[in-house]
């Protein structure tokens, strides 16, 4: 019974994905009037080419082809000619508007329902007469085609289409071309495709089209809001408890926490801000400290952003800080999942541009607004973590009932810094291994009163391992670690604590080491093949395809293949090797190595654009990465990118201008 249902329920589900873009979008109601305003911006943009091209466009034909080919038919002459005069008297009415600022150009639809018209629907009466003719059909192929490109609302696409058809049969029924003949019956076949063609084509982009404007209304609309949310806070600053509840209504809803019930990747959240103040009998708190958490995909593969900052100042003006930090990341967040254009890029270049984004908006506020902030992605699968941080403290990774630091090479400046640092900007890896727990917190955790006198006197602690010690006697249980810091002083400053646990069912990094010993021994001695053999016969036991991941044996393939010579499989187990370890840096410069070697080879452009792309994941990476640099222009050059190539040549002569490389690359240039 239930199986029937199923089958039967999948029907109507299979319907609707076939036909799914003939429905209608509900945001169409909402924004109407705003898409219709948008079109009519679209179809000026395009008023002045039509004109000119509407004059000029069937010269050629009304004094020289069709008197050649259809002397029987003179009136052509006529509607050649009439295009061109509807576009002379267009690019007057234009002019009016240039010249004499008489407002005619804001009639852009209307002007365009005129060419449409007159194109089509004669272009579809006269080849109707002449419709044995395969010539002249094209021509009205090649008509039907150009209206799918016009910015038009998509009723007037079903409109034309069914009036040229109408027109098209209208004039066959009264001439009575001869449509018997094999050539006839081919370019009527040709002419049904082209119409059916032309619907599909008109539906698709004019839904692109309605797409995009209704994604960047909101995003202006996104923007619109955050600037009032700001008046707001501005206007209530000097105000008490009233004030700071409304700022705390904002902020709340901003601190979200996204978790996957069957995932390996867990986040928790500790937030305790300093300011506490009570509103209609019920207690609250408003600080700079912000928190936040998402499942977002990424290249198909799932991921949990997260970012934790702390916004100068305190109380409301940290607040405003965290508020336009929480507005502007869950914004960030939002076009990722609706977008699949930026899904589509690499982890790295997704982290580099949201950051990018961060400090575009907090450089409007010259330095009145900053933010210390750890912004980053785990991937759920390899529990590879790409982390930014902007003068916050240091991540702690807590492995086997050990805390450490984690990135303390980190250099990048607070977000709102007006500085152009955007080039330099390094995206920091590291992969968690089952167990592992990572933790971010603000300065909170180190701003311990250890004493005070009765004057106000203060001894603050000063020694940031305190944080590792709690974090070690609390076994990692985020709750415990407040009580533990608690314990060893009071708090001075806004406290937040986000926590990444990577805790997959199945530990997926267990190699065979017996066969990688096996195999290594077999190389050592000389037998490259046989090392290959053994390994390739390790994978084929195992299984490559599931939970399992074995980046050492990649790696080693892709050493040995490219030992041998065979550079496109080395190539691909590198590639392999970083897909089941993302951490692995140094080891994108080695994969462009190899697609590089692959073009030498092969001459394929392919493997070149994939050479590009590893060494652009590298300089995300790792900026000053000269031999990346090098690597990256000579790359460029052989894709005929000089530009590109001049520019990362440039780079690296900042960092070692004496290099022999650099001038050699330089004559190639």
């Amino acid at each position: 019974m239930s199986l029937t249902s199923s089958r039967a329920g999948s029907l109507p589900n299979k319907w609707n994905s076939v036909l799914g873009f003939l429905k209608k979008d509900p945001d169409r109601d909402v924004y109407e009037t705003q898409y219709a305003e948008d079109l009519k911006r679209q179809t000026r943009s395009i008023q002045y080419p039509g004109a000119i091209l509407a004059i000029f466009v069937w010269l050629g034909f009304a004094f020289g082809t069709d008197q050649k080919l259809h002397p029987e038919f003179p009136e052509l002459f006529y509607f050649r000619i009439g295009f061109s005069l509807i576009g002379v008297l267009s690019l007057i009415f234009l002019l009016l508007d240039t010249l004499f600022r008489i407002p005619t150009r804001k009639y852009s639809l209307e002007m365009a329902y005129v060419y449409i018209a007159y194109l089509l629907l004669c272009t579809s009466f006269f080849t109707g007469r002449i419709a044995d003719d395969p010539n002249y059909v094209s021509g009205l192929q090649i008509a039907l085609i150009t209206i799918a490109f016009v910015p038009l609302p998509k009723k007037s696409y079903y409109i034309f289409l069914i009036l040229s058809i109408l027109t098209f049969i209208s004039s066959i029924l009264i001439y009575s071309p001869n449509l018997s003949s094999p050539q006839a019956a081919y370019s009527m076949q040709n002419l049904g495709i082209a119409y059916l063609l032309t619907l599909v084509f008109s539906v698709i982009l004019e839904r692109y089209r309605f797409v995009s404007f209704v994604s960047r209304f909101k995003i202006q609309e996104s923007n619109k809001e955050i600037s009032e949310k700001m008046l707001q806070i501005q206007a209530l600053k000097e105000k008490q408890d009233g004030d700071y509840f409304l700022t705390a209504l904002l902020l709340s809803p901003l601190i979200k926490l996204d978790n996957s019930e069957n995932s390996s990747v867990k986040v928790e959240f500790l937030l305790d801000q300093f300011k506490k103040f009570s509103f209609k009998e019920k207690e609250y708190e408003l600080g700079g400290d912000f928190l936040s958490a998402y499942i977002i995909n990424i290249q198909d593969r799932e991921y949990t952003a997260f970012i934790n900052g702390d916004a100068m100042g305190k109380s409301i003006q940290g607040a405003g800080g965290a508020l336009v930090l929480g507005s502007v990341f869950n914004s960030i967040i939002s076009r990722t999942r609706l977008s699949p254009e930026i899904q589509s890029k690499s982890p790295e270049r997704w982290l580099k541009e949201a950051f990018i984004d961060l400090q575009n908006v907090f450089e409007t506020f010259d330095g009145f607004m900053l933010i210390s902030a750890v912004l980053g992605i785990v991937e759920h699968s390899t529990g590879a973590m790409y982390y930014i941080n902007a003068e916050h403290p240091w991540p702690v990774l807590y492995r086997d009932g050990k805390a450490m630091f984690l990135g303390s090479e980190s250099n990048i400046r607070k977000l709102g810094i007006s500085e152009m640092f955007g080039s330099k900007i390094r995206v920091q890896t590291f992969r968690m291994l089952p167990g592992d727990t990572i933790f971010c917190g603000s300065d909170g955790r180190d701003d311990l009163v250890l004493e005070e006198d009765f004057s106000g006197k203060r001894v603050m602690n000063e020694d940031e391992t305190v944080f590792l010690t709690s974090v070690e006697e609390s076994g990692g249980e985020l709750k415990t670690i407040r009580r533990s810091l608690i314990s060893r002083g009071k708090l001075s400053d806004d406290l937040s604590i986000l926590s990444i646990s990577y805790n997959p069912s199945v530990n997926p990094y267990l190699e065979d080491k017996k066969s990688i010993s096996e195999a290594e021994s077999a190389f050592q001695k000389g037998n490259t093949k046989e090392a290959i053999r053994i390994l390739e016969e390790s994978l084929h036991r195992s299984g490559i395809v599931g939970e399992r991941y074995f980046p050492q044996v990649a790696k080693l393939l892709s050493k040995w293949y490219d030992k041998i010579s065979e550079f496109k499989k080395a190539a691909e187990w590198a590639e392999k090797s970083l897909a089941w370890d993302p951490s692995e840096t140094e080891l994108l410069f080695y994969s462009s190595i190899l697609w590089k070697k692959v073009y030498t080879q092969k001459k394929d452009t392919e493997s070149l654009k994939s050479a590009a792309e590893l060494g652009e994941k590298l300089r995300v990476r790792s900026p000053d990465h000269f031999k990346n640099l090098i690597n990256l222009s000579d790359i460029y050059r052989l894709l005929g990118n000089s530009l590109r190539a001049k520019k990362l040549l440039e780079e690296a002569s900042i960092l070692s201008p004496d290099d022999p490389r650099i001038a050699e690359l330089k004559k190639r240039l």
